[in-house]
């Protein structure tokens, strides 16, 4: 009983490191480096953000984001 858990637990492992590394491998190759970090960390930031409850404050939060991004772009070039 333990082995069978064990043994869908290492696959399911393999099966999301593998999606992850071909998911990251077409991101890298898009485009320049810099700008899709700026990218990635605005999406996090962003998604942080929707778990705010309050919609004025939710706003404020998602601005500050998009603040962000644009400065981490600036700081690129």
């Amino acid at each position: 009983m333990k082995a069978v858990k064990i043994i869908k637990v290492v696959s399911l492992s393999v099966v999301v490191a593998s999606v992850m590394l071909v998911g990251a491998s077409s991101t890298s190759e898009a485009g320049n480096r810099c700008t899709d970090h700026c990218a990635d960390v605005y999406k996090v930031k962003k998604d942080a953000c929707r778990l705010i409850p309050f919609k004025t404050e939710r706003k404020i939060c998602e601005r500050r984001a998009k603040e962000a991004k644009e400065d981490c772009k600036h700081r690129c070039r």
